[in-house]
This record gives C-alpha cells, structure tokens and sequence, in this order.
C-alpha cells in the first residue's frame, strides 16, 4: 500500500518519525471515551518545532484530538528540505496498546495543523512511507501518522467502529528551491567482451575507462580474475592484460597481483592503483599495485612477511621437536593498514585514503596469520601508496563497516555512504549489517553526520560516485528487514544529491537489470555502469537467468 513518489495532493517530505509511541501510551477515562488531557497547541508553532505524540481512544469523529507530550527537537539537518526532494517517514509500533489494526494513516498539512489531508494507508508493518516535498505551494508543512483500534459491530445492520489509539506527528519542516535534475539512460553494450563479472574495478585513466578483475566462480579458476580492459566509449572493449591468476602453483606473487573483487582502484598521481582486496583466497589481500598502462603493474606497498611454522612433533622426524618452516604455505604479507578485507577507499586532497573493513573467520582461518575477527572504523591515508600513517580521528564517527565502491571528493569534501559487514558465525556475527546513513570529512579526522535516514535502502556493494555537481548512490544489495523501502534483493535504483541532505531519484528504465558491486565511471561527460551481480531472465531463453554483462550510459539532459 506504500505510494512511491509524487501523489496529486501536495508532496510532503518530513523528518522520520521516529518517537517511541510505547513510552507516551498512557490512556485516561473521559466522558465514557478514553483520551489524555494536554496542554494547547499554538496557532502557528514554527517557533516549537518538536514532533508530537497524541494519546487518544475514541471515534473519529470525535474532533480535534488534544496533546498528550512534546517529543525530542528536530535535529537541525533534516528540518529544511529541498523541493521535490524524497525523504523517509518512520515509525515505531507501539507494545503497550494490545492489538492495533494492521495499517497506519499517514496525513499531511499545510496550515500548521489546523486542517489535515489524508496521504495514504500504510501496512504499519512496513515502518516506513516515502514521500516528496512539493514543487510548489507554502514553503511548510508536517505529518502525523495514526494507529487505530477496529471494535466489530455485533449488529450486522451497523459498521464497525474505527478508533485512533496513537498519533504521532512531526514538527513544522521548511521547504527551500528544488535542486533536481533531469537524466537520460541509454545502454550501450548488451554483452561486452569482458563477460559476466561483479566486484570489478572501474577508473577512468587517460580518456578511457578500465575495467580490472572481478568475481565469478563458474568462469574464472581461482573464482576471481586480473585481467585488465579498456573502452573509450563504454560499447567497444580491449583486454589489455589477460588474466594470468589460474593456478597458485605456478603464479608469479611477485611480479603480478592477486585476481581479487570489489577492491579500491583509483587513478592518482599519473597512474591507475588497486588498493587491498577480498578474502576469497584464504587470506587478506593487502598489497597495493599501481601501473601507468594496465599490462604491467608494480607492487607499492611497505609490508612485512611471515613465514608458516609449526612445530614438529612426529617422534621418528629427525627434526622432532624443532619448529620448521613451512615451505609449502605462502608467507603471510601483511601493508602497514594490518590485515582485513572489503575495506573502503578513495583519493581526497591528494591523498590516497583507506579506511573500515573487517577480518572475516569464515574466509580466514584466525589461527593463522593470528589474526581473529575484528571490525574497523579507522581511516589510513598515504600521498604515495607505499607509506600509509593512520590518521587521528576525533569527535562522532561512523560504526564500522565496509563493502563500499569508495569514497568520494564532493564540495572540498570527504563522503562515505552506506555499507556495512558481513555476517561471521564462527566469530559470533549471525547477520549481516546494513546502513544508508552519510558521512563526510573535510580532513578525515572530524566526521560530521549529513544524513541519518536518507529515501534510499540501506545497503551493500554499491557505487558511490560524484558527478554533475551531485553524489551519486549507484544499486548494490540491501537486506531482509522490514522498513526503509528494503527488496532483500539487487537494487537497480540510483540516486543523487547536491548536499548529501535532499536526495532525489535518477533511477534508470525497467529494463535495467538490478544488480549489486555493479563496475561504475565518470567519463566524457556521463556516468556509466556496467557488469556486476545481474541476473535475470534470459529474453532469448524464457524461464532461464542469464548473468548479463551490459554496459548503460547516463547523462544530463542539456
């Protein structure tokens, strides 16, 4: 029943509502109706801007409901919202009232609550309604979403009664000029040679774009590739390197790296660089590599090595009771940043950054390097990619977390978006953890929280980019808790935002398919996305899913 986007009545974006109705429930007997006594509400409260709980039991059409208590302030970042732009409503379903009727009513107003218009009907299961500021029309408004009670009738001549038990509604929010931009998609590759991948690189290097590695267990030996392409245009495709990571027994660690998925690759200071890795391979993947033509590639980093030993204790060795090495087990290399995985990184103020990621023990066994489960939320930067100094940060910072393309520069800025953590039975981390929530930095030390509920899902592997004047949110995975618009699914949506605050929908055509650690560019004056995890059914092949490996191109319209 939730309505995505705009509806014919005025187009309201509020903070979300997010009261603990539970806490405020308390019911007072009235008249032969229950109700609470509240104080009175001013004609025009702009200069009271908290959200309200009313506490009420009785027909609907009983009246004006009155005020049972002032919920917390508005936080100062989401009481100015951009026209058209698309916010989240939210809220929370009250324990402590018994059964409730299983949708919510969402309302808006013009007047400062004097007269109210009904939005919609939301299951309030859902948690969650999207709505968008109006393009025109009073530079105000607010919302109040309302429980209700259902009493049947036990006289099949006369309806069942509707009762609100709950009302929570939101403070006065101010509406400031439209920052939406129009966009056209158009796909430019059906199946580009470089085949069905996800987790690939993209970077945009000397007029062209490259695409480096990538995931994917049925075609590649070692389930991740390093081969390198390039196109000019997005439609045409050259391989540049082919991919030599096929056998652990005869590859070259030293002169070529690792094939690896959704790692860091940036272009800076006149070279392409890949940045970390996964863990498929058994172990963390810290080296950094750098090249100026995508063939040959050289190892950057500072890094330490560990060799295997173990303890002999077969009494017949002749070496019993020696600890040897072990010739067999790779060497445990480890950059200055330690060992982790799906950290995330970027380039800002001509520095290469890494920052968050995890060690994971169902890819790595914690005994060896010594290395048990952890979860980061530190930031290192290097402005050569061998050095790399943490940095110390101070103040509010973002949970730990990872699984994002990169950060990005935006306005003499730092911004990470989203992301999250794997799930890790061993390790005690039984689910996967989700966010949307947008962060930025003007040195890497002081993060300041932009957006704590932005209209998007929380997700993983998505593409952050900035491009037009715009921060850009680009599909990725999101999970199986309810609210916040989630699919449990591939997302093929995209959005952007002038100010990380008012974020508006650019998504592309249905015939996009959804797809998470999709392969994104800025290049010749479009965005461009292509590959990653993208199934769906084969046009050719009813009934069968075809991994698809398109390549589509977004631009602005003039």
């Amino acid at each position: 029943m939730r309505r995505e986007g705009p509806i014919r009545w005025p187009h309201f974006a509020v903070l979300a509502l997010l009261v603990l109705a539970s806490a405020c429930s308390t019911e007072l007997t009235g008249d032969g109706k229950r109700f609470s006594v509240s104080p009175s509400v001013p004609a025009d409260p702009r200069g009271a801007t908290s959200p309200r709980v009313v506490n009420v039991e009785g027909p609907v059409n009983t009246g004006p409901l009155p005020l049972t208590q002032i919920g917390p302030n508005l936080s100062p970042v989401q009481a100015v919202w951009a026209r058209e732009s698309l916010h989240p409503i939210e809220w929370k379903i009250p324990t402590t009232l018994g059964a409730l009727d299983p949708a919510v009513t969402v309302e808006a107003s013009s007047d400062y609550g004097a007269t109210w218009e009904v939005l919609d009907e939301v299951v309030s299961a859902e948690l969650y309604f999207q709505w968008q500021v109006p393009a025109t029309g009073p530079d105000h408004g607010r919302v109040r979403v309302t429980f209700h009670r259902t009493k049947l009738s036990t006289d099949p001549e006369v309806p069942d009664d509707v009762y609100p038990v709950l009302r929570l509604e939101s403070g006065e929010v101010t509406f400031t000029p439209s920052q939406k931009k129009s966009y056209t998609w158009q796909r430019v590759a059906d199946d580009a040679p470089f085949g069905p991948r996800d987790g690939a690189g993209g970077i945009t290097f000397n007029g062209k774009m490259w695409l480096i590695g990538g995931w994917n267990g049925n075609r590649f030996p070692m389930v991740t590739a390093n081969d390198v392409w390039s196109s000019p245009d997005g439609a045409t495709w050259t391989m540049e390197k082919p991919n030599t990571f096929l056998d652990p027994e005869t590859f070259n660690y030293e002169s070529d790296w690792e094939g690896r998925h959704f790692a860091g690759y940036h272009s800076f200071g006149g070279q392409m660089w890949i940045v970390a890795g996964d863990p498929n391979q058994g172990h963390y993947q810290s080296d950094v590599w750098s090249s100026t033509d995508g063939r040959q590639w050289t190892r950057r980093d500072i890094h330490s090595s560990t060799p295997r030993r173990y303890l002999v204790t077969n009494p017949a060795s002749a070496f019993f009771g020696q600890i040897l090495t072990d010739e067999a087990v790779r060497p445990v290399e480890e950059a200055q940043f330690g060992n982790r995985a799906i950290a995330t990184t970027g380039v800002f103020g001509g520095k290469l950054f890494l920052m968050g990621g995890q060690r994971i023990e169902q890819y790595v066994d914690p005994s060896w390097p010594g290395a048990p489960a952890k979860t980061f939320n530190d930031v290192w930067s290097s402005s050569d990619g061998a050095s790399w100094a943490p940095v110390q940060t101070t103040g509010p910072m973002w949970a730990p977390r990872g699984l994002i393309s990169e950060v990005v520069e935006h306005e003499g800025r730092m911004w990470l978006i989203g992301g999250g953590l794997l799930d890790d039975v061993s390790a005690g981390r039984t689910t996967r953890e989700f966010n949307n929530d947008v962060w930025s930095t003007a040195d890497g030390a002081r993060w300041v929280k932009t957006a704590d509920k932005p209209p998007f899902s929380p997700r993983l592997w998505h593409n952050v980019k900035s491009f037009d004047g715009r921060l850009w949110v680009i599909n990725g995975y999101d999970g199986y808790e309810a609210g916040q618009g989630r699919t449990g699914d591939n997302r093929g949506d995209v959005w952007y935002s002038a100010d990380g605050k008012n974020w508006y929908d650019g998504s592309p055509p249905p015939s996009f398919v959804p797809r998470h650690a999709g392969t994104s560019w800025v290049h010749a004056g479009s965005i461009f996305v292509g590959s990653g995890n993208a199934f769906a059914e084969d046009p050719l092949q009813p009934d069968v899913a075809k991994w698809f490996a398109d390549v589509w191109k977004m631009t602005p319209v003039p």
